[in-house]
């Protein structure tokens, strides 16, 4: 349920700039509630008092705190609905000037979207004519063509001789034919971000496709990553035959980080000074066989009987020594 302590539209300001449109909206809402003939029956005897108490709430609901304690003293509706008339309904005297310039500065050119173009145009039109300026869609329209950037004059003279020719008769038609060009230039712009020649690479988490059918779908059934052959079958009856096969590799492989045999690394319970020194260990392996790879000699591994002969003279000398 709505509360009923809560503005149903924007305020009265206590500057009154936008008290044209405040009017509009609270006229509407006296229809809705049947309030209206608070603020325009000059007799309004008949009314009961609970229905201007609830006019009157109303209309300090929807006005400026400022305001709302400005006419306190004011009892009914129609006193207080005619005293911000007489306050505020002057109001576009002030306000015309401030549009005028607007009007004059606002250009196409000076907007990233047409949307917002759009959007700001309407707005000051509405706000012109509440001020009794008319503004015509042969105005808005003049002022669209004449405010295009220069990099789009070829397409501005198109517009503008589409509605020379009475084919473009109206603002909102141009507004439409403007995004829909807006919107080939995004696509186009997109279509050329990458380099010429190379193709779109989809999402990493993008779903494959196989038979037209996406591999997230119900019922799809994924191919299986790990493939078997013909010899290692999956079913009931294999299990055994596969942990056998793997308590074998894993006795016989040793583990990378300690050295030992009877797991793996993953399954590793050795401390982390045993790590560390079988670490140092296999750095000191590596680089003694860089070493001799980098030697680049060859050990002379050819014997003559020259040098059995030389050993067999040492021998006897060995074994004839003298130990006087």
């Amino acid at each position: 349920m709505a509360d009923p302590t809560r503005p149903e539209f924007d305020i009265l300001d206590s500057e009154g700039l936008e008290y044209h449109r405040w009017v509009s909206d609270m006229e509407t809402a006296f229809v809705a509630k049947d309030y209206t003939a608070t603020i325009t029956d000059p007799k309004d005897d008949e009314l009961s008092n609970k229905v201007k108490a609830n006019a009157l709430m109303f209309l300090r609901r929807h006005i400026d705190p400022s305001l709302r304690w400005e006419y306190l003293q004011l009892k009914t509706p129609k006193e207080l609905w005619d005293a911000l008339k007489g306050r505020f309904g002057n109001i576009h005297d002030t306000l015309l000037p401030e549009l005028a310039v607007q009007w004059n500065g606002i250009r196409l050119l000076d907007y990233k979207r047409v949307n917002d173009f759009n959007k700001d145009m309407l707005r000051l039109k509405a706000r012109l004519n509440f001020c009794g300026r008319e503004i015509t869609e042969d105005d808005m329209i003049y002022k669209t063509l004449s405010t295009f950037p220069t990099s789009a004059l070829i397409l501005a003279d198109q517009y503008r001789l589409e509605y020379d020719n009475k084919r473009i008769t109206t603002f909102n038609k141009l507004i439409s034919l403007l995004q829909v060009a807006e919107r080939h230039k995004e696509v186009l712009l997109n279509n050329n971000a990458r380099p010429t020649g190379t193709k779109n690479i989809p999402e990493v988490n993008y779903g494959k496709m196989k038979g037209g059918k996406n591999s997230n779908a119900k019922g799809f059934r994924r191919t299986d990553p790990y493939p078997r052959g013909n010899n290692a079958p999956r079913g009931k009856g294999h299990g055994d035959r596969g942990n056998k096969m793997q308590k074998e590799r894993v006795d016989n492989e040793q583990c990378c980080r300690c050295g030992f045999i009877g797991h793996w690394y993953k399954n590793c319970q050795a401390s982390n000074r045993v790590a560390a020194n079988y670490k140092r260990y296999r750095e000191s392996k590596e680089q003694e066989a860089h070493y001799m790879e980098e030697g680049g000699h060859d050990l002379d591994v050819n014997l003559t009987i020259a040098d059995f002969n030389g050993k067999e003279e040492l021998a006897k000398s060995m074994d004839a020594l003298n130990l006087d």
